[in-house]
């Protein structure tokens, strides 16, 4: 018999004279999307390589989509850690705030530091610019494919990020943020009315 180790809730911090709202992401919805996307960057990305740029013999194919498939594997571990350092680095917090799991099948990472709203989109989409936008436009710079179809995923991956930052797209950039702990999506602080 097995135990089921399961995270303990974790209690949403209160911070005085403000009320906490709610706002997560459909898992579903992150993932047609991510999909939707990196196929849309994909046809883009192949296009403009095949415009630009000699097409090879193809003997590098069955190499190439192995050592494709190993860098996303260990990019979707990466991309949590970048999440982790950058919010490290703007709330000035250490690794013991920070939490790494599964949730519904997709790796996480969690921060137990409330932040502004300026300072939760930077760690939100620093994954998406650093592994996924960066490669997808140095592949087109210098004709790499693969470099492209790992820019293209990993933008794709980028999307449940995307989303809950668009989520919160028209909040104050100085408004507090918390990571939701349990859900893809965050907490923001609103003063309460006196």
């Amino acid at each position: 018999m097995s135990k089921k180790h399961d995270k303990k809730p974790e209690e949403i911090p209160c911070l005085e004279g403000y009320q906490a709202e709610k706002r997560t992401i459909s898992i579903v919805a992150a993932n047609l999307w991510a999909i939707g996307v990196a196929l849309a960057l994909v046809m883009i990305g192949m296009l403009l390589l095949l415009l630009c740029y000699p097409v090879g013999d193809g003997t590098m194919w069955l190499f190439g989509s192995s050592m494709l498939l190993l860098a996303c594997l260990i990019a979707i571990v990466v991309h949590e850690l970048i999440h982790g350092l950058t919010w490290m680095a703007v709330t000035h917090s250490s690794f013991k705030h920070l939490t790494f799991g599964l949730m519904s099948g997709a790796v996480y990472c969690h921060i137990d530091v409330p932040m502004t709203k300026r300072a939760y989109c930077c760690g939100a989409l620093m994954p998406l610019l650093l592994l996924g936008v960066v490669p997808y436009i140095v592949s087109l710079i210098v004709g790499n494919l693969w470099v492209m179809l790992f820019g293209a995923t990993m933008i794709g991956a980028a999307m449940g990020d995307v989303l809950i930052v668009w989520a919160i797209r028209k909040e104050s950039p100085d408004t507090m943020v918390y990571d939701h702990p349990s859900e893809p999506g965050c907490l923001l602080y609103h003063l309460q009315a006196e």
